[in-house]
């Protein structure tokens, strides 16, 4: 990473008319945060709170590598009819403030534990992680267990996916492809370069009246640092999960699994199927981005889940 910082200060150096050009049109592009900007470590993190705020628990939305809480535009307005719903951007996506130095899960889930406090947010939650974001779900399970009383995994991704050792050789290029493709995404960001190959981080394209604030946001420096600085510590962060303490074997599980037929994608969703004895599967036809695909089957399974958790509530208070 140091030596992709001194690539893209240089180039700064060399192309600062266009870096002049880019950071005109940025501002000029430039959109108000949707949510709320809270102080978390030292960064502000751009949250959005809706629903009932007397709920009797509240689903944490985390969106995949290089995504936002644009995200989870068709799917927190619908859950918010009968829960409390967070979204956030973690640190350099969105509107949230870059993250000095690595960023991996575990710093994501102090971060998030530290958010939830500021808003007085106790749980029980139910944790809703898209790809990279499963992973970030399941780590913050593993060490708030007493807060967390379901969780739903899109398409997630398996921590066997980013440990090189359990890597085959098309893997292994794949990897070395998408390094050097978030690199040099970062080294050229602020001179614009990204921006004029239509290289966004995250959606580019969002309906109505999503489009131009995913511009915006898809485009900024800050993103194209942020995916790559996740990517970068991607292992540590698989390590850190495969490492955790278990989930609670009692604690409801679902996983939404797409159509994705790659062999060794297909065998580590099994393996998530294990992570409790109480894992609902579903494998659906959808492509990796579900929840915009087809954000009512999303919906649906989460809200199944909201109301078993009321119904075990009310159970014990009666």
């Amino acid at each position: 990473m140091k030596k992709a910082i001194i690539m893209r200060n240089i180039l700064n150096v060399i192309g600062f008319p266009l870096y002049l050009i880019n950071r005109t049109i940025h501002n000029k592009r430039r959109q108000a945060p949707i949510g709320d900007l809270i102080e978390v470590g030292g960064k502000k993190i751009h949250t959005i709170v809706t629903g009932d705020k007397d709920a009797r628990c509240t689903v944490i939305l985390d969106a995949g590598l290089s995504c936002c809480s644009l995200d989870w535009v068709h799917i927190q307005p619908e859950l918010s009819k009968f829960t409390r719903v967070v979204s956030f951007d973690r640190p350099g996506y969105g509107w949230s403030t870059l993250a000095n130095g690595k960023y991996t899960s575990e710093d994501m889930v102090s971060d998030l534990h530290q958010l939830l406090t500021e808003l007085y947010i106790e749980g029980p939650l139910i944790l809703v992680g898209h790809s990279y974001g499963g992973l970030n779900m399941r780590l913050f399970a593993s060490k708030f267990p007493e807060k967390v009383a379901g969780i739903v995994l899109i398409d997630s991704v398996h921590e066997n996916r980013y440990i090189s050792n359990y890597w085959d050789q098309s893997r292994k290029k794949e990897y070395k492809k998408s390094n050097r493709l978030f690199q040099l995404g970062f080294i050229m960001s602020e001179i614009g370069i990204p921006r004029l190959l239509g290289l966004a981080v995250g959606r580019k394209w969002l309906p109505a009246p999503y489009q131009d604030v995913a511009h915006y946001t898809s485009y900024q420096p800050s993103a194209y640092e942020a995916v790559c600085k996740e990517f970068i510590y991607a292992e540590k962060s698989a390590q850190l999960v495969k490492q955790a303490s278990p989930l609670e074997q009692n604690l409801p599980v679902t996983v939404l699994s797409s159509k994705n037929n790659d062999p060794t994608w297909k065998q580590q969703q099994e393996l998530l199927g294990n992570l409790t004895n109480n894992v609902s599967t579903i494998q659906t036809n959808h492509g990796h981005s579900m929840h915009l695909e087809n954000p009512k089957l999303v919906i649906e399974v989460i809200k199944d889940l909201v109301l078993i958790i009321k119904g075990e509530l009310n159970e014990t208070n009666n």
